[in-house]
C-alpha cells in the first residue's frame, strides 16, 4: 500500500473515530519535551490538580490535552493514571528525548516504538540477567512488548516526508521504526547500550515509554512513543544529552504535530 492510500485509509479511521469528542493526550517528561507544543495550544486552558498541571486546548483541529510527567517509571505511570482518570482520552502520544542504542543512530535521529518494553523488570541470576513480563493488579501476565498502535504508527509513517526536521551537527535526522527500551537508570554505558540492541534489537532506552505503555495497555488506550536521541546511551551521554535534548525534542515534537495534523 502506498503512502498516499496509507494517509487516504488512517484519515478515513480517524475522522470515523472523531465524532466521540474525545482529547488526544500528549505527555513528555520534561519541560523541553512538550513547550513547543503548549506554546502552540489554540483556547488554552491550564488545570493543575494531582500535582500536576493539565493544558487543555487545539493543535490544528485536534481537541487535545498536553502533560508533563515527571522523569522516571513511577512518575509516568502516575501521571498517566490521573491523566485518564480525569479527561476521556482517545489516545495517547509520548515524545520526548532517548538514547539511541541502534549502531546507525545520531544525535537528532528520531526512534517511532513498535513496541515498549522495561529492561530492569527482571531476574538476576549469578549468570544470566532475564528480562521478564510485568503483571496486572489481578496477577496476570502483560506481555514483555507492549505494542503501540497499529495506526498511530501507519499515520506516522505516512507523514515523515512532510516534516522539515532541525539538523544537529550538520546531520539530517533519520525516522526509525523499533524497539524502545525503558529502565529507571540514565543510561551512560557503551557496553550496555551495545547489549540492549544484540539482546533484544532495541533501538533506543529511556526512563518513561514502558510505563506509559502498560498503563495504556491496562486501559485499552492506543498509544505510542516517539523519541529522538538526545545521544548515544554511551560514555560520552552525559555530555551529548545536556548539548542536545532541546533541538531533540523539538523535532519528536514536529513529528508528532505532523500526526495530529493529519488526522
Amino acid at each position: 500500500m502506498g503512502l498516499k492510500k496509507i494517509s487516504l485509509y488512517v484519515l478515513f479511521i480517524f475522522s470515523f473515530s472523531s465524532s466521540n469528542a474525545q482529547r488526544i493526550a500528549i505527555v513528555g517528561a520534561m519541560p523541553e519535551e512538550i513547550k513547543l507544543l503548549t506554546d502552540t495550544l489554540k483556547q488554552k486552558k491550564i488545570i493543575k490538580k494531582d500535582g500536576l498541571v493539565y493544558y487543555k486546548g487545539k493543535i490544528h483541529t485536534q481537541k487535545v490535552v498536553i502533560l508533563k510527567s515527571g522523569i522516571g517509571k513511577v512518575n509516568a505511570a502516575y501521571s498517566t493514571t490521573k491523566l485518564i482518570s480525569r479527561f476521556k482520552v482517545s489516545k495517547i502520544i509520548f515524545t520526548g528525548v532517548a538514547g539511541g542504542v541502534h549502531p546507525e543512530s545520531y544525535p537528532g535521529d528520531m526512534v517511532v516504538a513498535t513496541s515498549v518494553f522495561h529492561h530492569d523488570y527482571a531476574k538476576h541470576l549469578a549468570d544470566q540477567y532475564i528480562v521478564r513480563a510485568t503483571t496486572n493488579l489481578e496477577g496476570k501476565l502483560n506481555p514483555l512488548y507492549f505494542k503501540s498502535d497499529s495506526l498511530l504508527l501507519l499515520l506516522a509513517k505516512s507523514v515523515i516526508s512532510d516534516i522539515s526536521f532541525e539538523k544537529i551537527n550538520e546531520h539530517k535526522p533519520q525516522v526509525f521504526f523499533g524497539k524502545i527500551a525503558t529502565g529507571d537508570v540514565f543510561l551512560s554505558n557503551t557496553e550496555k547500550a551495545k547489549w540492549l540492541y544484540r539482546e533484544f534489537d532495541a533501538f533506543a532506552t529511556e526512563m518513561e515509554g514502558a510505563a506509559l505503555g502498560q498503563i495504556a495497555f491496562q486501559n485499552h488506550i492506543p498509544f505510542l512513543v516517539i523519541r529522538s536521541c538526545s545521544d548515544n546511551a554511551n560514555n560520552q551521554a552525559h555530555v551529548d544529552f545536556n548539548e542536545f535534548k532541546k533541538p531533540a525534542a523539538d523535532n519528536a515534537i514536529r513529528l508528532v504535530m505532523g500526526i495530529l495534523d493529519k488526522m
